[in-house]
Formats: structure tokens, C-alpha cells, sequence
């Protein structure tokens, strides 16, 4: 099984690889988890830190992180709203 911190640099990596629909800078402000997959609540840096509200997050995008094979995988928000919803958050994250 895959710990937080292997996901972070499986995300990372796919980040690099499949640039997200962003504007300002990457910023991942916590995780969340099930039995299954990893979550990374990102956005811009802009959002979450500064508080703009101007970088403000409108797709409807979910990136998840199988934790045996460590796949990465994007999800509609609204298909994956069950799921999400059921989710923990990561304490160390």
C-alpha cells in the first residue's frame, strides 16, 4: 500500500507529465483518503494561501491516487461526488 507521501510524489510527477487546468501556482492544501485512492486538494497558490479569490478553482476536476498500483487518474467532480463525500482527511498531510 502506498503511504501519503508516495502519492505526493506520484502527483507531482503527473502534474509534470499532464499539466492541470490552473492558473497561478500549484498548491496542494491537504489530502484526503478511503480504502482505495488518495485525494490532494489542490488549486493555486494564489487561492488557498493569499486568498484571491480571482484564482479561484471552475473546473470540475477530481485527481485521485490508486494506492496499490500508485496510478493517477482524473475524475468528473459530479460523477465522483459520492465517493469524495466519504472520504478522510490525511492527518499528516
Amino acid at each position: 500500500m502506498m503511504t501519503v507521501d508516495e502519492a505526493r510524489s506520484a502527483f507531482e510527477q503527473y502534474v509534470r507529465e499532464h499539466p492541470l487546468p490552473l492558473q497561478g501556482t500549484l498548491h496542494v492544501d491537504g489530502w484526503f483518503e478511503d480504502a482505495d485512492d488518495f485525494l490532494p486538494v489542490w488549486g493555486a497558490r494564489e487561492f488557498y494561501v493569499d486568498g484571491d479569490p480571482t484564482y479561484t478553482r471552475m473546473d470540475n476536476l477530481v485527481v485521485l491516487i490508486d494506492k496499490r498500483s500508485g496510478a493517477v487518474r482524473r475524475e468528473d467532480r459530479f460523477a465522483s461526488f459520492d465517493k469524495v463525500k466519504k472520504m478522510t482527511r490525511v492527518a499528516s498531510s
